[in-house]
């Protein structure tokens, strides 16, 4: 009975943090950049040393990961000047509160100072730091280099990662690097493309058919609960009596 419940919890766990990331993923379904995230599990089996043979035989979930899927989503044209995606392998480079952070999300804006921010203010970085664009004609060539009225003002920072494995949602469509050795690295293959932006890699109808196995799944696993419990009850009260 023990093996059993504790298959059923490890089950419950498991269910809960896969429904938790199926809903982040509809619900940023429409959010630029954004990439597809799915929890993964470390299993450890019990250590047979410990006594119980029976034990030896179960496993238990003790570590929780995040893997997140990089592929490229489909560009979408919208035309405007200050919307730019990358076509390949590359990260935007911005600043923000938290430190330095990479997205794909291209959906820029000028702020008052004319400098290039996202959409929730945090700088645009260039080659040679932030970007300010204070002329009217802005092009954008496809290695990132920035023209304002026909003059060459920068260029656009575009990084990339050996091992994305270290990168770390910061929200939406931004991550961090959490590993100091993995460093950025330029980008062999990308170009921008201006007046489109990347949307999200996230199939709505994948994630649906998931999110229903996931509740029948979670509902089984609740249902076996509910019985073990009714069972541990009834052998209560029948050693009580």
């Amino acid at each position: 009975m023990l093996n059993s419940a504790l298959i059923t919890l490890n089950g419950k766990f498991v269910t809960q943090r896969r429904l938790e990331a199926i809903t982040n993923n509809l619900a940023n379904a429409a959010t630029a950049g954004f990439k597809l995230s799915k929890p993964a599990f470390k299993v450890a089996a019990i250590d047979p040393a410990a006594g119980n043979e029976a034990a030896s035989q179960n496993h238990t979930i003790n570590e929780l990961d995040t893997h997140i899927f990089f592929s490229e989503a489909p560009l979408v044209e919208t035309g405007n000047t200050l919307d730019l995606a990358i076509e390949g392998n590359g990260f935007f480079v911005v600043t923000t509160n938290d430190g330095t952070a990479y997205t794909r999300n291209g959906q820029f804006t000028l702020n008052k100072d004319r400098k290039l921010v996202t959409t929730d203010g945090s700088p645009v970085m260039g080659q040679n730091g932030e970007i300010i664009l204070s002329g009217k004609e802005i092009m954008i060539e496809n290695d990132g280099s920035i023209y304002v009225d026909k003059m060459l003002t920068g260029s656009l920072k575009i990084v990339d990662f050996s091992d994305k494995r270290s990168l770390r949602n910061l929200g939406k469509s931004s991550f961090t690097n959490t590993n100091a050795d993995n460093q950025e690295t330029v980008p062999t293959k990308f170009a921008v493309k201006q007046g489109f932006y990347e949307a999200s890699n996230v199939n709505v109808m994948t994630e649906m058919v998931d999110m229903i196995n996931v509740l029948r799944a979670y509902e089984s696993y609740t249902k076996v609960d509910q019985s073990l419990n009714d069972l541990m009850t009834k052998l209560i009260d029948v050693v009580r009596f």
